[in-house]
């Protein structure tokens, strides 16, 4: 991981209202800003933290984007995540002392460090930060629990067609086309997040394309009929 330091301030990046609390004045967005060691740039495929390392600091992709995986008692990987420009990582890492995960760059990205003990200072100084906080870990309670259902109890189109909305609005959050798509991940990571064999994934993502409901592209899929993805995830579901 290559270091640098920051290059602009928090509130002169354009993320700083998906990061952060979209109420925040430019007082408290200047004392984020303090409170940055370093931008960390990384190639695809360093990692900014491994499984079982000390955990000391969060993350704010600035860039690029991250995965996240664990690695089970019997040597398998899973990965369990998928983060883009504006989100954060390493808050599951908040409530324990060691990382739960390891976080890999699936392409080069830069990230924004914010250490744990200093974050948690600011955060009992205004009470917007730690609200937002609280709302993100919740957040990835919440993804955690979907996550386990799907894996558990879903079919296989159900969990295509739930990543490929839920990557819809993830896209549009940060106003970039809900419909097309770019995919930052290799199909077989894909495959590994859905808990489903590569051969499985091509065949569903095929017939979606058949159904002429998406188009595929190498990474980049075009959602061409949205309102007719819902309701077959509709249909799945019930």
């Amino acid at each position: 991981m290559s270091l640098t330091s920051p290059s602009s301030r928090c509130i002169e990046c354009g993320l700083h209202k998906v990061c952060f609390p979209p109420s925040f004045e430019a007082r408290a967005l200047e004392q984020l800003s303090s409170l940055i060691n370093s931008q960390n740039l990384l190639s695809k495929g360093e990692s900014v933290y491994r499984q079982g390392d000390s955990a000391r600091a969060i993350y704010a992709v600035q860039s690029g984007s991250l995965k996240t995986v664990m690695t089970q008692a019997d040597g398998s990987t899973q990965i369990t995540g998928f983060y883009l420009p504006g989100e954060v990582i390493g808050l599951d890492n908040l409530a324990q002392s060691h990382c739960a995960s390891t976080a890999i760059a699936t392409e080069k990205t830069g990230l924004c460090e914010l250490p744990i003990n200093a974050m948690s200072r600011l955060s009992q100084q205004l009470p917007e930060l730690q609200s937002h906080l609280f709302q993100i870990m919740s957040n990835e309670i919440r993804a955690d629990y979907q996550r386990m259902h799907m894996l558990s109890q879903t079919s296989a189109e159900e969990r295509v067609l739930s990543f490929l909305l839920s990557w819809s609005a993830r896209q549009s959050r940060r106003r970039l086309s809900a419909q097309a798509l770019r995919l930052t991940m290799t199909r077989e990571d894909l495959a590994n997040y859905l808990g489903q064999a590569l051969e499985t994934l091509s065949r569903t993502l095929h017939k979606l394309q058949d159904d002429n409901l998406i188009t595929v592209a190498g990474r980049q899929i075009t959602l061409k009929d949205l309102p007719g993805l819902n309701a077959r995830l509709q249909v799945q579901c019930s």
